[in-house]
C-alpha cells in the first residue's frame, strides 16, 4: 500500500502542468503527515488548520487530543475450600484489575508570514506558542482483607481501589522556517525546521484509597498475603499512611513523578520528520 501511495504522488507531480495553483488569500488549509516509506504511510498526530489572509500571511493551529485504557487482571479468580476453613459453602475469590489510563491534550497557535517563491513553491518564516497538558492514573483493585482469616465468607472478598494520577504542563515556543510544494491546484506537500524551547512540569503526585478501612486492615495484616498481594508491598502505593494514633489515613506529598522528576527544560533545533500533505478549501 505505502509503494502504491508513494508512486502515486510521483505520477502527480509528474503529470501536472507547469503551474499549479497555490494560495492567493482567503483559503482554508487542513494537513496530515506523509511518510511514503514507513509502515504507516498516511498518519495523524493531531490536526493542523491554517487560515491564509492573504497570499503571503496564514494564521495556524495545531490541534491534538488522545488517550488510552489499559485494563489487565492482575489476580485470576479462584476457589476457597470451605471445608479448609470450617465453613459449608466454598467461595470463589473474584479476580482483580489494574487499568493505566492516560489523557494527553495540546494546542500550538501560530503564525507565518510567506514569500513569492515560485509558481509551485510557497516558503515561509513563522513563529508557534506550545501548550500541552498530561495526565496519568494507575487504579488497582485489591481485595477486602476485613476478617481476612474467614476466608469462606463471600463478603470478605469485596474488591477496593488504589488510585494514582500524576499530571504535566507544558509550555514553549518555536521559531519555524517551512516550504509548500503545491503539485496539483491547491494541495501541496512540505516541509518544516524550527528552533525553540520547552518547559515540562511535572505536578504532585496524588494517591488515594476508595476505602481507608480496607487499606488500614490489609496493611496490618500484609504477612498472611502472598508478596505483592497488598498496597503494602505495592511501593507505587506507599504514599498513603496511617498517623501514629492509627486513626486517620493520611497522604505523603510526593513532588515530582516516580523518578523524582519535577521540571523538564530543553531548547534547540526542532525538525517535523514527516512530510506534510494538505490542501486548501474556500
Amino acid at each position: 500500500m505505502k509503494k502504491v501511495i508513494f508512486v502515486l504522488a510521483i505520477a502527480l507531480v509528474s503529470v501536472t502542468g507547469a503551474v499549479a495553483q497555490k494560495q492567493t488569500g482567503g483559503e482554508k488549509n487542513l494537513e496530515v503527515q506523509f511518510t511514503p516509506l514507513g509502515g504507516s504511510p498516511i498518519g495523524i498526530n493531531g490536526l493542523r488548520f491554517r487560515m491564509f489572509n492573504s497570499e503571503s500571511s496564514a494564521i495556524r493551529v495545531g490541534l491534538s487530543v488522545g488517550g488510552s485504557n489499559t485494563k489487565t487482571v492482575w489476580s485470576q479468580q479462584f476457589k476457597v475450600d470451605g471445608s479448609d476453613a470450617d465453613q459449608l459453602a466454598d467461595v470463589t475469590v473474584p479476580e482483580l484489575y489494574d487499568t493505566q489510563k492516560s489523557f494527553n491534550f495540546s494546542i500550538r497557535p501560530g503564525y507565518e508570514k510567506h514569500f513569492a517563491g515560485t509558481d509551485r513553491l510557497s516558503p515561509y518564516v513563522g513563529a508557534e506558542f506550545i501548550f500541552a497538558m498530561g495526565k496519568d492514573t494507575h487504579e488497582k483493585e485489591f481485595h477486602n482483607a476485613n476478617n481476612v482469616l474467614d476466608v469462606a465468607k463471600a463478603e470478605n472478598w469485596q474488591t477496593w481501589t488504589m488510585t494514582t494520577t500524576q499530571g504535566t504542563t507544558t509550555i514553549g515556543l518555536n521559531a519555524l522556517a517551512g516550504v509548500d510544494f503545491y503539485f496539483a491546484d491547491n494541495i501541496y506537500m512540505g516541509a518544516e525546521i524550527g528552533f525553540g524551547f520547552q518547559n515540562k512540569k511535572f505536578k504532585d503526585k496524588e494517591t488515594e484509597a476508595s476505602s481507608a478501612d480496607a487499606w488500614k486492615q490489609s496493611s496490618s495484616v500484609s504477612d498472611l498475603f502472598p508478596e505483592g498481594s497488598t498496597p503494602m508491598a505495592d511501593s507505587e502505593f506507599n504514599q498513603a499512611v496511617w498517623n501514629n494514633d492509627g486513626t486517620q489515613l493520611e497522604y505523603r506529598t510526593i513532588i515530582g513523578d516516580d523518578n523524582n522528576n519535577f521540571q523538564e527544560k530543553g531548547w534547540g533545533p526542532t525538525v517535523q520528520t514527516t512530510i506534510r500533505l494538505g490542501w486548501l478549501f474556500n
